[in-house]
């Protein structure tokens, strides 16, 4: 069988949005089925490309070089080329967003190509498809065999903004960073307490900016916490600037870590500021690991956090409901351990073991 996947991902040579395909297509090429890959060519590649191909899975990169970027945009029609070269006998289009791949669905539908769609994001502020777009992908999306989502929110979001009703949607979860059995033993005591704010640094999704007004406030200056920024990002400099301009000496720049273990060994609970959002994995992650989470109502937070019980929830993604949601945590600090225990036994009851296992048995499903 051949399985084509289309990264349709322009943004980035890697993001959180790329885990779920391409540990999907390594596996199915374990297997045993014939895999082929379609992303954006980088000039710095991201180091998971290797892995796919060493994996066994055939890598095409397009728009690689100046050529092909002057190829795509005066013939457009041989972006899909791709399709005609592999005949797949499955497409896996991945998004970044609800709406980027619709290009390569169109292209599959003039095809008679089988083919689903994944959606990791979808955003009422910034990302609201055209009308041209829209009705497009109100034709489009249901002659997919499948329309997986990572959140139900983002998939009701989905068919408002194209105003259609999609019955061939599913939610699915994404792959694990830590073990599914982790426990960690919670951090030694001290008298400070130490968020993590794990996530690309780029305010304008993950919403950075909004913490450092909190923490500016005279109240949480004169409190013992201390917030740990774990990511790199296109506004890290800027965000630097901004610390030193509010003199924030409780934020620290902690980079970028492979080992999520270790952020939770030594880090109390999760603060997630996002102003809009997927399915956060750092949020499963948290969980798993026993840590409480402070997070904006968007995505997949809603789903999986009971505000007070299992974490904490802003209900909107500004700094007044978010000093809110901070601040019913920091009432509840002797606790966190607690909510924290509780946090790890939801995760598990809603998220299975292994996500791509289930990922790759719901698309064997619809080989015909």
């Amino acid at each position: 069988m051949k399985i084509s996947f289309i990264a349709t991902n322009e943004y980035a040579p890697w993001g959180a949005s790329e885990e779920l395909w391409s540990q999907t297509a390594m596996r199915m090429a374990k297997q045993g089925l014939t895999v082929s890959a379609n992303v954006k060519g980088w000039k710095n590649e991201a180091k998971q490309i290797s892995c796919l191909e060493n994996s066994g899975c055939i890598v095409v990169r397009r728009n690689k070089n100046r050529i092909q970027k002057l190829i795509s945009k005066f013939f457009p029609h041989r972006n899909f080329s791709f399709l005609d070269q592999h005949c797949p006998e499955l497409v896996i289009i991945s998004q970044a967003h609800n709406h980027d791949g619709l290009p390569w669905i169109e292209a599959c539908i003039a095809r008679n190509i089988p083919f689903v769609t994944i959606a990791h994001n979808a955003s009422a502020e910034s990302l609201w498809p055209c009308d041209d777009a829209a009705i497009r992908l109100a034709k489009a999306y249901p002659q997919a065999e499948q329309c997986f989502f990572i959140s139900h929110a983002n998939l009701t979001l989905t068919e408002k903004q194209l105003a259609v009703e999609l019955k061939n949607a599913k939610v699915i979860a994404n792959p694990l960073n830590v073990s599914y059995d982790i426990k960690i033993p919670w951090p030694a005591e001290n008298k400070t307490l130490k968020l993590a704010c794990v996530g690309r640094l780029e305010p304008w999704q993950k919403g950075q900016d909004l913490l450092f007004e909190i923490l500016r406030l005279e109240k949480w200056r004169s409190r013992p916490i201390e917030l740990s920024l774990f990511g790199t990002g296109i506004n890290q400099q800027s965000l630097y600037e901004l610390k030193q301009l509010w003199d924030l000496g409780n934020v620290t720049f902690s980079g970028f870590v492979d080992n999520v273990k270790s952020i939770w060994e030594d880090h109390h609970a999760l603060i997630l500021s996002s102003r809009f959002e997927a399915g956060p994995i750092v949020l499963v992650e948290a969980m798993l690991c026993a840590r409480p989470c402070i997070a904006t109502n968007v995505g997949l937070v809603p789903e999986l956090i009971q505000d007070g019980v299992n974490g904490f929830v802003a209900i909107a993604p500004t700094v007044e409901y978010l000093d809110d949601a901070m601040e019913r945590a920091w009432q509840k600090r002797d606790l966190w351990e607690q909510i924290g225990r509780s946090a790890a036994i939801d995760i598990r009851k809603v998220i299975p073991r292994d996500p791509i296992e289930v990922f790759v048995n719901d698309l064997k499903s619809l080989l015909k």
